[in-house]
């Protein structure tokens, strides 16, 4: 038996256990089991020579998803497939469905690098970072970070933002356009995202971060860009912040946008540079009710201090205002460990998430933060008033207390916007780590309706993991790595999650369940 025969083997026998697990728990759960929408790479038989690092075969992370805004019934879900243990992935692979999930075909995302066909150009090594948004007349939009590995004298490979078009439903994909392609050495593209204008579907905004380090020996590994901005910001705090005695860098935020409905694209460029020893990085914007464009990111400051803060465009993305601080955070610099081992899990914990209500207008902000007991837990922070103010921040996470703390930790959030004004937010906890030699992990949902500000106001708490996975089952990435976010929509009257789980031995999946 070939080793990919061997592990569609492992893979079916784990998926159909779990299903039968949740089937006869049935009655303890409030939604049901979670459906498998990733499977077998397509990539196995491509082979890249002189490439360090592992490479994770059917290793699945990292997903996003969003919902046709003209057919609720057609969703888009994307992810990394065969991930790499120091950045990057082989390809990116999507799912689509057009019956509102109940069955899902998977695509691959065409050329945008050398085992998903590209060529030229577009010969990349890896890709990585997948992000889905689609315009209201159902145009889909696919952004992703192609690259190659880092050279010999350390620098990093030539790296690129490239931007793919569907207007099939996600059945099929356009060859990707360049929105950025960097030879410089020094200079890295990191973090996308894209949104889809929901008032106008010439519009869409692309943002990531660009960082550019003076020290070109100094830093390896440029394709993984949230550890490296972690390792910054410790090297920052444990220098005291001052500027004059560490290496230079620059991390400003980069934008693009199509006026056209992507059939072409204007020049990327800097919208807030915060100076040297500092960037930003998970640059999402949003639009606001009144139609304002605003660019959301994570501020780390020369001495590791980190804040999200907003830039403001009110001719849809022509111009931004200066940039504005929203909430200061307590980021740990260690992140997320399993509680018995204490390995490290790759959490993205410097990132957030964040939602609009397009109803009511309110703006909504998650992230995982140290301020109780310095363990990563799930912060929350609201504003009425278009960014103007900000509540106070507060942990909402619903993980029981426990007398090993590190049980109490949650990690890699998610929010959205639902029908009635309701707002979900998702994330992984350890509170069912019960099993000798496991970390065991599940993924939960909790709603708040009304004066969301209290922790109390949250609950309703929904398991979404039938059967408790076992976290060091999966890849290592600079710690067991799911991704450093998940996908959350809203679809019709409820909202789906889109996330990933370890199933064996350096193997993950993309599941989804439907959250009522």
């Amino acid at each position: 038996m070939s080793n990919h025969s061997m592990i569609a083997s492992i893979r079916a026998r784990l998926i159909l256990g779990a299903a039968a697990l949740a089937f006869t728990a049935g009655a303890s759960y409030a939604v049901p089991p979670p459906l498998v929408i990733s499977g077998l790479s397509p990539f196995a038989g491509c082979f890249i020579g002189g490439e360090p690092g592992t490479n994770y075969l059917n290793a699945e992370v990292e997903p996003w998803v969003d919902v046709n805004p003209a057919n609720a019934n057609n969703v888009i879900a994307g992810w990394q497939q065969d991930r790499w243990s120091n950045g990057g992935a082989r390809g990116l692979n999507s799912a689509f469905s057009m019956d509102g999930g109940v069955s899902w075909t998977r695509v691959q995302v065409p050329g945008i690098n050398k085992c998903s066909g590209g060529t030229g150009e577009f010969n990349y090594d890896r890709a990585t970072d997948p992000w889905i948004a689609i315009s209201p007349d159902g145009t889909a939009y696919f952004f992703s970070l192609a690259f190659n590995n880092d050279r010999p004298d350390r620098g990093g490979g030539i790296n690129a933002m490239l931007v793919s078009r569907s207007t099939t439903g996600g059945a099929s994909w356009d060859a990707p356009k360049v929105l950025i392609r960097d030879t410089d050495g020094r200079a890295f593209n990191d973090k996308n995202a894209i949104t889809a204008d929901p008032f106008d579907s010439n519009y869409v905004y692309a943002v990531w971060d660009r960082l550019f380090d003076n020290t070109l020996p100094a830093q390896a590994n440029r394709g993984d860009g949230v550890p490296n901005a972690r390792a910054r910001r410790k090297e920052a705090i444990n220098r005291g912040g001052n500027v004059d005695n560490f290496r230079s860098y620059i991390g400003p935020a980069y934008f693009a946008r199509t006026v056209n409905g992507g059939a072409s694209w204007e020049p990327a460029r800097e919208l807030y540079n915060p100076g040297p020893n500092a960037q930003t990085i998970a640059n999402q914007v949003v639009v606001l009710k009144d139609g304002s464009v605003v660019n959301f990111y994570t501020e780390i400051l020369h001495n590791g201090q980190t804040s999200i803060g907003y830039l403001r465009s009110t001719d849809k993305g022509a111009s931004f205002g200066p940039p504005t601080t929203a909430v200061k955070t307590s980021v740990t610099t260690n992140g997320t460990v399993t509680p018995d081992a204490k390995q490290p899990v790759r959490d993205g914990n410097i990132l957030f998430d964040v939602a609009v209500d397009r109803g009511n207008g309110n703006i909504y902000l998650v992230w995982q933060d140290g301020q109780q007991q310095n363990i990563d837990r799930v912060a929350f922070s609201m504003s009425t008033n278009n960014g103007v103010t900000w509540s106070a921040p507060v942990i909402i996470n619903k993980t029981p207390a426990s007398t090993n703390k590190l049980k109490t930790q949650a990690f890699v959030p998610s929010i959205e916007v639902g029908a009635g004004n309701k707002v979900y937010v998702t994330y992984y906890d350890f509170r069912n780590d019960t099993v000798a030699g496991g970390e065991m992990t599940d993924y939960w949902a909790i709603t708040c309706a009304v004066n969301c500000t209290t922790a109390a106001s949250w609950g309703n708490e929904l398991r979404l993991t039938p059967t408790s996975f076992n976290i060091l089952d999966a890849p290592v990435a600079r710690g067991h790595f799911l991704g450093d976010y998940q996908g959350l929509v809203r679809q019709g009257s409820s909202v789906r999650a889109v996330f990933g789980i370890a199933i064996g031995p350096n193997l993950n999946e993309i599941v989804t369940s439907l959250i009522p």
